[in-house]
């Protein structure tokens, strides 16, 4: 047998010194409370990405609500539209091909789309474009109706913006350049199709409303950010484990079946390790639980560097318990990670007087295989849990190996190169 991991010893690291750490998602989505911009919106694309994922499908049901009503308005048109207009001209024939050719159509297949792909970006383009149309339907409405002799208040157009900033939940990129643009050629067209007569009065009460929706579009948006900031830090910080800030272990089974379930449809292979700290007893019992926490703290500093793909897990399993689950690695690059598991840890040098070479060390047990459709995550953990006694037996600060149909374990020592021993 091979020498153990980690015979040389290093410059001693005082626990005092090893300081707290977070999990990184959770550290991002704090900083991100200060530095959220006002219009901007976050500044990591990939956290505004997934904020608007979110606010796609959190608000598919009021934005569903805000093209029906349009939908419903433009299709009822006939019945109450002989109150708003007072001709059977052309401009009234136009008027009604453009709300049932165009606005109503564009209204329903935006609550179609609402219904059917909330989360599309597409989704959100047409509905965009229906507020648009709907926001020029009512302003054709309007002035018609004054060729008329009717009174139909131009504030009336501007209600629709305002709903769509107030209601629509749309990012301000989207929205301020429709009410920017929407309002100037509204009020453009205004004063060449009515004049100047009134045009003061149109004019300040456009105004208003086009400040106040870009005044609400900025405040929902703001308001929505910093809810959903806020409900994922309560809820990371509930899922985190309090003394390593690393997942634990509710997080690691809800995330550890969503990555079984990609393995089996994809037939993908997984790597499931789990990490023990040797001796841990021994150094609660030498150094009191303070230094005991201390240590697993610098345990979780170190296993927060791993893990780092999308699909990657690594968290707190429980007590000195530590899991790593990779997801789809080659065999070649996995046996180089547990060779890093086993001698970073070592390398933190925290002293352990109870353990055989005074410092703190660690076993590591994995298993390699492809899940099937009647696996379950929890056969994966007992393989590999096999195999992490396998490596306690065998004189821990090391790992060993793993695969289905295969009586024999790979052990790495330091000084060795891979050698195969039975299970047992």
């Amino acid at each position: 047998m091979y020498g153990p991991i980690g015979v040389h010893r290093r410059p001693t690291l005082e626990l005092a010194s090893l300081k707290a750490i977070g999990h990184s998602r959770l550290l991002a989505l704090q900083q991100q409370v200060e530095q959220m911009a006002l219009l901007s919106g976050f500044a990591s694309p990939a956290l505004e990405a997934e904020y608007a994922h979110f606010i796609r499908v959190e608000s598919a049901p009021m934005r569903r609500a805000l093209m029906s009503v349009p939908f419903i308005a433009m299709v009822l048109a006939p019945l109450y539209g002989a109150l708003l207009l007072h001709n059977s001209g052309p401009s009234v024939f136009w008027l009604r091909l453009i709300e049932f050719a165009l606005a109503a159509p564009i209204c329903a297949y935006s609550v179609y789309r609402l219904s059917r792909y909330p989360d599309s970006s597409l989704t959100t383009r047409v509905l965009l474009i229906a507020s648009v149309v709907v926001f020029w339907a009512v302003a054709l409405i309007r002035w018609v109706s004054a060729q008329s002799g009717g009174t139909l208040s131009p504030e009336l157009v501007m209600v629709v913006p305002l709903a769509v900033a107030a209601v629509g939940r749309l990012r301000m990129f989207l929205i301020l350049p429709m009410v920017v643009l929407c309002s100037t050629l509204f009020l453009i067209a205004e004063y060449y199709i009515n004049g100047p007569q009134g045009y003061s009065a149109t004019l300040l009460g456009c105004l208003l409303f086009a400040a106040l929706s870009i005044m609400t579009a900025i405040t929902t948006d703001q308001l929505s950010r910093r809810t959903w900031l806020t409900r994922c830090i309560i809820e990371l910080t509930a899922m985190s484990d309090a003394i390593t800030g690393l997942p634990n272990r509710q997080w690691l089974n809800r995330d550890l079946a969503t990555q079984f379930s990609q393995a089996i449809r994809n037939g993908e292979m997984l790597a499931i390790c789990l990490i023990d700290l040797d001796h841990f007893k021994k150094l609660n019992d030498s150094h009191g639980h303070a230094a005991g926490d201390a240590a697993l703290t610098a345990v979780g500093q170190v296993l927060a560097n791993f893990g780092r793909r999308p699909l990657d897990l690594v968290g707190r399993f429980g007590g000195e318990e530590f899991l790593l689950s990779l997801y789809n690695p080659k065999q070649e690059g996995l046996l180089q990670i547990a060779d890093a598991l086993v001698l970073k840890i070592s390398a933190l040098n925290i002293i352990n007087k109870g353990a055989n070479l005074g410092y703190v060390t660690a076993s590591v047990g994995i298993y390699f295989a492809a899940p099937q459709p009647e696996d379950r995550p929890e056969d994966f953990l007992r393989h590999a849990d096999v195999a992490l006694y396998a490596a306690k037996h065998a004189g821990r600060n090391r790992y060993r190996l793993s695969q289905p149909d295969d009586p024999l374990l790979i052990t790495r020592d330091l000084n060795a190169d891979e050698v195969f021993i039975p299970i047992t």
